[in-house]
């Protein structure tokens, strides 16, 4: 009874510890693109998609390791975030705190629903010199980083 109990146990955390290694190799949440939005070099949005299965929560933005002046999840329910998109009085894009609202998988969206439902999120961010982004967030209640090196502005 001990060898089955033991054999079960061993069994479900193998599989427990293949299924964490597996989503650490294969993290979610993916960058698409990155723009600015305007001329102001300080500025940069950063397009992210959810690729998993369940929702993301967005914990921390850093800007070349250090915290950014302004950092927002901007969620758009219309197009998707490109150079020529206007962000400013657009009805349909909108602005939140990070952990305000989650990032839902991109396989569950609905893009009949254009309009009424989120589309595309990105991250929008406010710092000088900006090198790096650094997205820190939760995913089935695993920490995870996101970390995108940005190719200087001209």
């Amino acid at each position: 009874m001990k060898k089955i109990l033991f054999v079960l146990l061993f069994s479900v955390l193998m599989v427990g510890a293949v299924f964490i290694i597996y989503l650490k190799s294969n993290p979610p949440l993916v960058m698409n693109s990155y723009t600015n939005p305007t001329d102001d070099s300080t500025i940069r949005i950063v397009e992210i998609e959810n690729k998993g299965l369940h929702e993301i929560q967005l914990q921390q933005i850093l800007v070349n390791d250090k915290m950014p002046e302004n950092a927002e999840l901007v969620v758009s329910k219309s197009e998707p975030f490109e150079a020529e998109t206007k962000l400013k009085d657009n009805p349909n894009i909108t602005y939140h705190k990070l952990r305000q609202i989650n990032i839902f998988p991109s396989k569950y969206i609905d893009r009949e629903a254009v309009g009424k439902q989120p589309q595309h999120y990105a991250v929008k961010v406010e710092a000088p010199n900006i090198k790096t982004i650094t997205i820190k967030y939760n995913y089935l209640k695993l920490p995870f980083t996101l970390t995108a090196e940005l190719q200087p502005t001209k």
